[in-house]
């Protein structure tokens, strides 16, 4: 099948091949390897013009000795790191631009120059970039089909096989060709968040799922990093024994709902104050209780105990401002007898009754 070529521009100067120290620093370290290659030739190739006009998915995958599917990853990784940008017509790649990155740049240079640390300058301007996962998509079955005749892709869900002992719905399938092919995870990443599910039990797409966007927010792209956050995802439960004054092991059923809390992405700071509040108000530890409150919280977009205290400040002036019910005494029934009078012809006519029953 003959295939579309596209074209290539910049937004900056073309007179030489300049790769900026940020890139090299905090961008190339935690992508991966194909990614990189494509990004620095596309870099050479808008600079100096060297065959741009025959440039497809195609050429790009001989040349760099890849398949086409890491090709669409890799346009689909820097696109998501707002690195590059590209247009499609009918599934085919027409034109690609590399962003402008000549402003920061400058701005790094600018802060060097004044003592400050440039990348902590760019991880702090950027935090938000780095953090945001791409929308999830719906692929469909030739989609499906194509990607999974990449290697590392076909390889990866075969191993996922042998874990679940199963052959992958395509619930599994959806989310493991998200995460691989737009979020950027490696085949060690994916593996490692099956088996830190499987080792709690759990085998559940949503669970799954729930464990990578936490280290995908987190900025997680190594299996050693990983496995320190599972380590720290079991830590979770020690956390939780300790609030709540637990003298005992937790049971599979309350281990269970601790496991659901991880969807809210709250730290171990505001699951300890949620239990803590759950012993003050109700005396027990009551998980459901604690369940309640981070739900409330979560609804409230919390992510700070900064922000619990807005909410505490908050529901505070709500209830000072609404009108308090008046407290009515409730009578008893001796109350809400009615009480009779006697006159002293009554009292005389009760006593002579007296004194006749006693004669009698």
């Amino acid at each position: 099948m003959l295939q579309m070529g596209f074209t290539i521009s910049a937004e900056y100067s073309r007179e030489l091949t300049q790769i900026p120290n940020w890139f090299i620093r905090d961008y190339m370290p935690s992508a991966n390897g194909n990614f990189v290659k494509l990004y620095l030739y596309l870099i050479m190739v808008c600079q100096h013009g060297t065959d741009s006009d025959t440039l497809s998915v195609g050429t790009l995958a001989d040349y760099l000795e890849c398949t086409e599917n890491d090709i669409l990853r890799a346009m689909r990784y820097w696109k998501k790191e707002e690195l590059l940008s590209f247009e499609e017509k009918d599934g085919e790649i027409t034109a690609v631009v590399l962003l402008d990155m000549h402003t920061d740049v400058l701005a790094a240079a600018s802060l060097e120059k004044t003592g400050v640390d440039a990348a902590s300058h760019r991880e702090i301007v950027n935090v938000q970039e780095v953090h945001k996962l791409p929308p999830k998509q719906e692929y469909t079955p030739m989609q499906a089909e194509a990607f999974m005749k990449d290697i590392e892709i076909n390889q990866t869900i075969s191993q996922v096989e042998q874990l679940l002992g199963t052959t992958v719905s395509t619930t599994h399938l959806q989310m493991i060709l998200y995460f691989m092919c737009d979020v950027g995870f490696s085949q060690d990443l994916i593996l490692a968040m099956y088996r830190t599910a499987l080792t709690k039990g759990k085998s559940s797409p949503k669970y799954i799922e729930a464990i990578g966007i936490s280290w995908a927010k987190k900025g997680i792209t190594t299996a050693e990093e990983a496995a320190g956050e599972a380590s720290g995802f079991s830590g979770l439960y020690h956390v939780v024994t300790q609030s709540l004054g637990l003298q005992r092991s937790l049971a599979p059923a309350e281990r269970e709902i601790i496991d659901q809390w991880t969807a809210f992405g709250f730290s171990d700071d505001i699951i300890k104050e949620a239990c803590q509040r759950t012993v003050l108000q109700t005396g027990g530890t009551n998980l459901n209780y604690v369940t309640s409150i981070l739900k409330e919280w979560h609804r409230q977009q919390v992510t700070s105990l900064a922000d619990i205290e807005k909410c505490d400040e908050s529901f505070q002036r709500r209830k000072k401002s609404s009108p308090e019910k008046k407290s009515t005494a409730t009578k008893n029934q001796f109350q809400n007898f009615p009480q009779r009078s006697y006159s002293k012809e009554d009292y005389s006519t009760l006593e002579k009754q007296l004194l006749r029953s006693i004669q009698a």
